[in-house]
């Protein structure tokens, strides 16, 4: 005999709910998808939907930090690219070009939602890791990393939400930051 729903534990739950969530998010996006379509995905009320995320918000960054955790995963556990911080930090953002319109959306909304802020800051994080990681070899002794970490931020943030059409490649943009970046920190 099945397991009723209060017989799976609630993580399996919210798992459940996330999963249909991200599926309908990335097809249709966070203004096309509802919280009662995410529901009828999981087989749950859509009132159960509130019992797990109260807000629509929180649900889209629970989400979006299951795509940014997955990959980040993937992008770590990849025997290619082990131990190459530059090398993970593009592959990341090459693999979630293609979710640009969910990320402009989270942007967009992030200063209403201090969810979405939160799963927005902890990949945002990451990302500057990856690029301090990628060029701390190649700083001066002594150098001051905050503006390194600034710079990445905003650079992160633009190719994450920019719809624009890129007329270089991420690995490119990436490589000349770096140069950039070490140039600057080398004058100092």
């Amino acid at each position: 005999m099945p397991r009723n729903r209060q017989q799976i534990p609630k993580a399996e739950r919210e798992a459940v709910l996330v999963e249909s969530a991200w599926e309908l998010f990335a097809a249709q996006g966070y203004k096309g998808t509802s919280l009662t379509e995410v529901g009828k995905a999981a087989g749950v009320a859509a009132n159960a939907v509130r019992w797990y995320f109260p807000t629509k918000d929180e649900l889209f960054a629970a989400a979006l930090d299951r795509l940014f955790l997955r990959e980040r995963e993937r992008v770590e556990a990849d025997p290619a690219i082990a131990g190459d911080p530059r090398r993970q930090l593009v592959t990341f953002l090459v693999d979630l070009e293609a979710y640009r319109g969910l990320h402009r959306e989270a942007y967009d909304r992030m200063g209403e939602s201090p969810a979405l802020a939160d799963a927005y800051s902890r990949m945002q994080e990451w990302l500057e890791g990856r690029l301090l990681a990628a060029v701390a070899s190649r700083l001066p002794e002594g150098a001051d990393v905050a503006p390194v970490a600034d710079v990445a931020h905003v650079l992160f943030e633009g190719l994450l939400v920019s719809t624009r059409a890129l007329d270089r490649s991420t690995e490119e943009l990436v490589g000349l930051l770096m140069e950039a970046l070490v140039a600057v920190a080398a004058a100092r």
